[in-house]
């Protein structure tokens, strides 16, 4: 049934005011809805068969060929329904398996970066990620720390547990950036 503008009800209201309560009506149900569920964000909403409201999708435009990398960024998008890849500022990967971080620039805005008791040799991923403040390595294989010497806001780097890290690298990071170090530097 189509509602025109003309069409008159016997009490002398027209449908179109009816239609516009009631559009009303389901808009305050919605914001009601919506402020008292956390995570109504997650849902599609209908009404009548017709979307109110989709979700974005999450994060998919990128490769990453280390599987537990690959597993872990997947699973913090998820967690944070990341729409982006510049939405993902923290990233946890401690005990991933991660022996290769390939592909992990292309989350440019990482601020926290934890990659703890992983089988990590080379960093050279970790100088494109130049908002990194925190970058936790400790229990990796590193042995040259040079590719993270450079990145402009790093405040604290930690490379406790790994055995073969050559000392003199730690000398090229700014004065600014608080060091823990290996027990053998």
């Amino acid at each position: 049934m189509k509602l025109t503008f003309s069409e008159l009800n016997p009490d002398g209201c027209t449908r179109v005011t009816r239609y516009r309560f009631a559009a009303s009506l389901i808009t305050a149900l919605y914001l009601l809805i919506s402020s008292s569920c956390s995570n109504l964000n997650e849902y599609e909403i209908t009404f009548n068969e017709r979307k109110i409201y989709s979700p974005s999708a999450v994060f998919t435009d990128y490769d990453i060929p280390d599987v537990g990398l690959a597993t872990c960024i997947e699973q913090a998008i998820e967690d944070g329904q990341i729409t982006s890849a510049s939405g993902l500022e923290i990233l946890n990967c401690s005990n991933a398996g991660i022996a290769s971080l390939d592909g992990l620039s292309r989350f440019t805005a990482l601020k926290g970066l934890k990659l703890t008791d992983n089988s990590l040799l080379n960093l050279m991923e970790l100088s494109q990620l130049t908002e990194l403040t925190e970058l936790q390595l400790d229990g990796n294989r590193i042995v040259d720390i040079v590719p993270i010497t450079r990145l402009p806001h790093l405040r604290r780097v930690t490379l406790s547990r790994n055995q073969n890290l050559q000392c003199t690298g730690l000398a090229r990071l700014p004065d600014r950036v608080e060091i823990v170090r290996p027990g053998h530097c």
